[in-house]
């Protein structure tokens, strides 16, 4: 006997077929003085580099923010946000002062990270990464990192010219092609090839939760939406992980060098912070790069 088609389930299947050109190893979990964080498989290939995710377990805040949370700006106390980041610190084996953490606005800013940054005091360094959403740098010990609580974290690598980024592309920034900026910027400040890159596409909120109203959807390509909820016409599921991937192949990224993590950060709260299941005072993960 037939059986009548779920149209819900039909268009989570079309969903899923946007999804098939993804590499789709999962992340390698690492164990590390007692901290667990997250690897890209591609970019663990290259031992010039210390890359990482973090999760949300084995820090030491207290409620909305428990435990691990490494972000000062979402109402946590500095003191437990600053012990945070010396326990992830500690656990790759790197000096917390080279790490470099924009002022997230979900603008489409991009910042080269140069030896000045450096002989700027705190005031003016802070005043450097304000509304900016991507960093880059040629500089070895120098991690570039970013924070997230469902946005998507992107990590570049350019193993030829010695360049890395790190990108925050929340809907908005994806909206305004912040992935494809940067490569854009890799190339004509630092002579890259798009076919030299590798990137990888961190853990963030997954298109079967992420529902948008009107006022984003339509921001977006068709083929990056779909409706998934007959009682709620106006909203879509929206698609940032395609969309952030499709950037990088149009960009020139070989598609065999992009990884997708693939990884929902509302659908697994032991895991992870998401700012759209907990409320916007939760704890921020962190994805970050560094050439040693």
């Amino acid at each position: 006997m037939n059986m009548p088609i779920d149209e819900t389930n039909l268009n989570f299947c079309k969903l899923a077929a946007n999804l098939v050109q993804f590499q789709r190893r999962a992340m390698i979990s690492i164990r590390k003085n007692e901290l667990t964080v997250l690897q890209f498989a591609n970019l663990s290939r290259f031992p010039e580099l210390c890359h990482f995710s973090s999760t949300r377990v084995g820090g030491c805040s207290s409620g909305n923010y428990n435990s691990l949370n490494l972000g000062f700006n979402s109402g946590d106390l500095p003191e437990k946000v600053n012990a945070n980041r010396l326990l992830l610190c500690a656990a790759l084996g790197i000096h917390p002062d080279p790490i470099v953490f924009p002022k997230q606005t979900h603008t489409d800013t991009i910042k080269m990270i140069t030896s000045g940054f450096f002989e700027l005091d705190k005031v003016d360094q802070k005043q450097f990464l304000n509304e900016t959403d991507a960093v880059v740098t040629d500089l070895k010990g120098v991690c570039v990192a970013i924070k997230t609580a469902d946005c998507v974290p992107v990590l570049i690598f350019d193993p030829k010219r010695n360049v890395i980024a790190a990108v925050h592309a929340g809907w908005r920034g994806t909206v305004q092609s912040i992935a494809t900026k940067t490569i854009k910027l890799m190339v004509d400040k630092y002579g890259s090839e798009p076919l030299d890159l590798w990137a990888g596409i961190g853990p963030s909120i997954s298109p079967e939760v992420y529902e948008v109203g009107e006022e984003v959807w339509k921001q977006f390509s068709p083929e990056f939406y779909l409706a998934s909820n007959p009682d709620r016409a106006d909203q879509r599921s929206l698609d940032l992980w395609s969309a952030n991937y499709q950037q990088l192949i149009k960009a020139g990224v070989p598609e065999e060098q992009i990884e997708v993590a693939r990884t929902c950060t509302f659908s697994d709260p032991e895991r992870f912070f998401s700012a759209r299941r907990d409320g916007i005072k939760t704890g921020r993960m962190a994805t970050g790069i560094m050439m040693k």
